[in-house]
């Protein structure tokens, strides 16, 4: 059983589904944004002890080339979720070669689409995702909860991969934890980067089984 939670600023919601997950409609939220948080249930979190993450979140955009925002801003958003993982008893590693843990940060700048887990390539209707050869010798990538999502401007995901194991016969990268943050974006950069940080604590806040 996977179990996943969707959260709205002031409201907290913990629902389990069995098949899909279509993402809420945000157009009467206009002072809430969505968090949404799936894991696997088959995971002992507290047998991890260590992470890498990049320093700095991929932009999708209709760009013809990979984006990558790394300014003061993504920094900031990066940094709060290295607090929520320090805090939670893991240790962050300059080496990806031999963390336990990775985490990848998407942010959807400009374009508009959906994603389905019916192909084994998580992103495959997006061409500039973070690929798992960035993770090491990855072929593809594994959910072992099923999802589908419709995706806007103003969305961020974060996921967490398992990098000690994989399908043996085809090296697939585990994806055990991942939140979908919706509503993000407003007219105001400040209030962009509050909302951002805010969701980024709420994610961690509703996922307790993370913390050792």
């Amino acid at each position: 059983m996977t179990v996943k939670k969707l959260s709205y600023l002031m409201i907290a919601l913990t629902v389990t589904i069995v098949s899909c997950q279509k993402d809420p409609s945000t157009s009467d939220l206009h002072k809430d944004y969505l968090v949404y948080t799936a894991y696997d249930t088959s995971v002992n979190f507290s047998g991890f002890n260590t992470y890498y993450i990049p320093d700095s979140i991929l932009l999708m955009t209709d760009e013809s080339q990979d984006v990558y925002w790394s300014d003061e801003d993504a920094l900031e958003i990066v940094n709060a979720v290295v607090t929520n993982m320090n805090a939670y008893g893991y240790t962050r590693t300059e080496d990806k070669e031999t963390a336990d843990l990775g985490i990848q940060m998407s942010y959807v700048k400009q374009v508009t689409y959906f994603v389905g887990y019916d192909n084994p390539y998580w992103w495959w209707y997006y061409p500039y995702y973070w690929s798992p050869g960035y993770w090491g010798d990855w072929y593809g990538w594994h959910y072992p909860y099923q999802v589908y999502y419709g995706y806007t401007a103003g969305s961020m995901l974060i996921e967490m991969m398992n990098l000690e194991t994989g399908t043996a016969s085809q090296k697939k990268l585990p994806v055990i934890w991942d939140s979908y943050i919706g509503g993000l974006l407003t007219n105001s950069a400040e209030l962009n980067l509050t909302r951002s940080l805010q969701a980024v604590d709420q994610a961690f806040e509703q996922s307790p089984y993370l913390k050792k």
